[in-house]
């Protein structure tokens, strides 16, 4: 997998945030997805659709919104990605007996992670992990009625898919099965809009 250098050689701090939550009640899972993207976060709303029905984004819900956008994942179990994103885990009761229970979800937060620095919409900053683990993390968790701290559920790796390159690609450079996958990858998206 090649990893398109722009996407993740910046920083990208989506300007949009605030208007993206007042427009389509954008919340962390769109903002660290435009992020880690590079992209504004109102054009990534088109891959929230469940936005329409609920205010929050699972792991299924990311996963298919990141393939949708043209992007391969790989989900780690209780890590940061290299580059991705995270869902942070705020524990307490809800977290005792079954740490991926479906009823803790309530008490997640997507982020953003490149290297050692994490992106978390509330400070619209790119900022190392420790300072957020010391500044921002402990200031979530006062707020949370019963909370004792957080871990972290999954980690999300991001790469640039072979799809993403529809329309810039030179002729002949695709397998027979890449052409399959491009026209239902076509198809896909003409349904969506």
């Amino acid at each position: 997998m090649n990893i398109e250098p722009s996407l993740f050689d910046t920083e990208f701090v989506p300007w949009d945030i605030e208007i993206a939550r007042i427009n389509f009640g954008a919340n962390c899972g769109p903002a660290a997805f435009a992020a880690v993207t590079g992209s504004e976060v109102c054009r990534v709303m088109r891959y929230f659709r469940h936005f329409e029905h609920s205010k929050w984004t699972n792991l299924t819900q990311m996963r298919r919104a990141f393939t949708d956008a043209g992007y391969e994942v790989a989900v780690l179990k209780r890590q940061f990605p290299q580059r991705g994103i995270a869902l942070i885990q705020w524990l307490g009761p809800w977290t005792r007996k079954h740490f991926f229970s479906r009823w803790s979800l309530i008490y997640t937060h997507w982020v953003a992670v490149q290297g050692k620095r994490l992106f978390d919409h509330t400070v619209a900053a790119w900022q190392p992990i420790q300072q957020w683990r010391k500044e921002v993390a402990p200031d979530f968790v006062s707020q949370i009625p019963k909370a004792r701290g957080w871990e972290i559920k999954y980690g999300v790796e991001v790469h640039k898919s072979q799809l993403s390159c529809l329309g810039s690609c030179s002729a002949g450079t695709h397998s027979p099965t890449s052409a399959a996958n491009i026209a239902g990858y076509r198809r896909k998206l003409t349904s969506i809009r």
